[in-house]
């Protein structure tokens, strides 16, 4: 095309054919570009390019850009020239026109089948290409009509379409410049922001939603983002809540490889909360139950908890760990009166035992009765009996109406427990649970 349109606009002397066959180069160097582009792009990411190789195809349309433009001003200027310039001579041939009507069919197939392709593989260098080759279209018909005009006997419809031709190529170059200018400078794509917060924001568990930055590489968009959740959430908590909420991100923005980071976030009236808060910013507390708040009389809070640190710990490692857990709240909340800090070994990772629920029958049933003589317990579901370093401890679970209240139904276990331990003084632990 470049070869016939460079050949027949020297034969003819049109402006216009010239400025084609110049258009046409120009799109020959972007189709490489875009190609080079493409093809790495595709490529993985690596050490140095931890975000992939996207940004080839944003700066292949940005070069293409630039290059149409520079082609754009040059036929203007001579446009111009001739425009005011002496009349040069113009031969409208037919083979001139049949090449521009040829040319025209071609490029509306290029075009079709580029923007196909660059909706398949959501390449914006593909894109890039089928926007030009469709001013091509527009611009072929232009040199066209100026062909024809000339043979009209309109001598200066070979300028016009000249002219015409440089305005169309200006148009789509600055809007590709423009667009893959935006994307280089990481400018956000428009809405989706918002579209995230309120994604994200309707995840259960979500409490609010930090900063959210976006941006475009290529086809791909990558972000990140932070979310708050409550303190108390433990780290499998906060990453199933992460995975959730990434799952509604690909829902809504498949294209979109989104960061996200969980942080936790009190809220300002639930004291326990905030207590737990605090303790958790300590590493040597390794877990915090039963949190009590207590407001006095005077208006001042008192606060009591029991609290687990490592099994090795001396006592007065123990007891510094307490005493800087009591700064800390006192920091937190200016009105405590007094802390009290119940210190508690860690668990063993592993605990030996044998299951005597067959060999202690007699004690089960007994077990069973005790249990089911409680007034508000339907029926006792299982009991097992475990020994363990010398000692017998029962593991009991109840049957009771599922409509009270967890804190009653956490009554009814301490009552079971209470039962067991006096009337069976041989068990070493209780460990009761009701379900309805």
């Amino acid at each position: 095309m470049l070869l016939a349109k460079l050949t027949v606009g020297l034969l003819t002397g049109s402006l216009g054919m010239i400025s084609e066959a110049v258009h046409t180069g120009l799109d020959l160097v972007a189709s490489g570009f875009a190609l080079a582009a493409v093809r790495t792009a595709r490529k993985p990411a690596d050490h140095e390019h931890p975000y992939g190789h996207g940004r080839a195809e944003n700066l292949a349309s940005f070069g293409e850009g630039v290059i149409l433009l520079v082609a754009a001003i040059a036929i203007a200027y001579e446009g111009v020239r001739r425009l005011l310039g002496a009349p040069v001579e113009v031969d409208p041939a037919l083979y001139a026109i049949a090449l521009m009507a040829g040319t025209i069919l071609l490029e509306i197939g290029r075009a079709t089948v580029l923007l196909r392709s660059a909706r398949r593989w959501s390449s914006p260098a593909l894109a890039a290409g089928a926007q030009n080759r469709m001013a091509d279209v527009l611009s072929s018909a232009g040199v066209l009509a100026g062909l024809i005009g000339v043979r009209l006997g309109f001598a200066w419809a070979d300028v016009a379409a000249a002219l015409l031709v440089a305005l169309l190529i200006f148009r789509s170059a600055g809007l590709l410049v423009y667009r893959s200018g935006d994307i280089l400078i990481d400018r956000a794509p428009s809405g989706i922001e918002e579209d995230l917060r309120s994604t994200i924001a309707g995840v259960p568990g979500v409490r609010r939603v930090g900063a959210v930055r976006v941006r475009r590489s290529g086809g791909r968009m990558l972000g990140d983002a932070r979310v708050y959740a409550r303190p108390t959430l433990s780290v499998e908590g906060a990453q199933r809540l992460s995975e959730e909420a990434l799952a509604a991100v690909r829902a809504a923005h498949p294209d979109l490889e989104l960061s996200l980071v969980v942080e936790s976030q009190s809220e300002e009236d639930n004291l326990v909360e905030r207590v737990h808060a605090t303790a958790a910013a300590q590493d040597a507390i390794r877990d915090l139950h039963n949190v009590t708040v207590e407001k006095e009389s005077n208006g001042s809070l008192h606060l009591s908890m029991h609290a687990k640190l490592p099994a090795g710990m001396t006592l007065d490692e123990a007891t510094v760990a307490a005493d800087d857990l009591e700064q800390r709240l006192r920091r937190e909340f200016p009105g405590v009166s007094r802390v009290d800090v119940h210190l508690e070994p860690l668990e063993p990772e592993l605990v030996r035992g044998t299951d005597v629920t067959v060999a202690r029958e007699g004690l089960a049933g007994e077990i069973r009765r005790l249990v089911e003589a409680h007034p508000e317990v339907r029926r006792c579901l299982d009991v097992e009996l475990s020994e363990r370093s010398g000692g017998l401890v029962a593991h009991v679970v109840a049957e009771m109406a599922g409509q009270v209240t967890l804190e009653h139904a956490h009554e009814v276990e301490t009552q079971i427990e209470d039962r067991l331990r006096q009337a069976l003084p041989e068990l070493t632990e209780v460990v009761a649970r009701v379900a309805p």
